[in-house]
Formats: structure tokens, C-alpha cells, sequence
């Protein structure tokens, strides 16, 4: 609600440019281009990165068939959304992190802040949030797909 109240009353989008976040960063400021690796995005992420408000950082794959990428993190503490890890602290200044991103799974951070901490908690609690072993706590596909099925003739 805060995010459309905003939008609503200040004018601020929903979906912002990092650079309305972090005006002294360079690497939003600049057209930047970074190497190319194979299965592996463009080096730098600032290019197509954006924010949902002031708490989560995106940064969508553009190409196909990549699974891990190199993402920069701008200033703060930030934690892996489908991970739950802690991948950048509240010193941090910017950094490139390198990430698994397999379809399904973009690089997307929260701030490491309370009430973030609370929101992958809850993404936790509901199984959203994947194990070390990087297993989706499943649901029975019979179940939610049984509609879906041809009825046999």
C-alpha cells in the first residue's frame, strides 16, 4: 500500500530507475558495458536493473539460457530474495555478486532491513524461499492441475 500511496500522492512510479534511489552511484548514471561470458548475462546489470519501490532491487536476464549472472549491488545491505542469504551488509558500498538465476528464479534482492526480514520469514514459512540444496518445497501438481487434465475418451 505504501508503494501506490506514493505513486498516488508524491507522483514517485512503482517501478523506479536505481538511479532515483542512488543518484551518486555511477554505475547507474552511465551506459556501462561489461564482458560477455558464456551462460552468462552482460556484466553489468545496472543497464536493465530496476526497483519496486525503495526495498526490492531486480535485475531481469535478457538473454536466454543463462542460469548464474554477475549483478551489481548498489550501496547497503541486501539479501538474496529466493535464497534468503544475506549477499551484501550494511557497509557495503557497491559490489558485483555473481548469482544463480534459473528460469523462474530472476536476480531480485530486498533491503536488509526489519521489515524485510520479516517478509522472507514469511516467504519461508510458505516454502516460496528454496533450501541450501536449492529444492522448491513442491506442491502435489495432481492437485493443482487436476482441471487442466484430458478427460480420457
Amino acid at each position: 500500500l505504501k508503494l501506490l500511496n506514493d505513486a498516488s500522492f508524491r507522483g514517485h512510479p512503482v517501478v523506479r530507475h536505481p538511479v532515483m534511489h542512488f543518484p551518486n552511484d555511477e554505475n547507474f548514471g552511465r551506459n556501462r558495458h561489461g564482458g560477455r561470458g558464456k551462460g552468462s548475462a552482460q556484466s553489468s546489470s545496472s543497464l536493465s536493473a530496476f526497483m519496486l519501490g525503495d526495498l526490492v532491487y531486480v535485475v531481469p536476464i535478457l538473454k536466454s539460457g543463462v542460469v548464474k549472472t554477475r549483478v551489481y549491488l548498489p550501496e547497503g545491505g541486501w539479501i538474496h530474495l529466493w535464497s534468503g542469504e544475506q549477499v551484501a551488509g550494511p557497509h557495503n558500498i557497491g559490489k558485483t555478486i555473481e548469482v544463480m538465476a534459473p528460469i523462474g528464479e530472476p536476480p531480485v534482492f530486498v533491503r536488509d532491513c526489519q521489515l524485510m526480514h520479516k517478509f522472507v520469514e514469511t516467504l519461508k514459512k510458505k516454502h516460496v524461499i528454496v533450501d541450501s540444496r536449492r529444492r522448491r518445497s513442491s506442491v502435489k501438481s495432481s492437485s493443482m492441475f487436476s482441471s487442466f487434465r484430458r478427460k480420457k475418451k
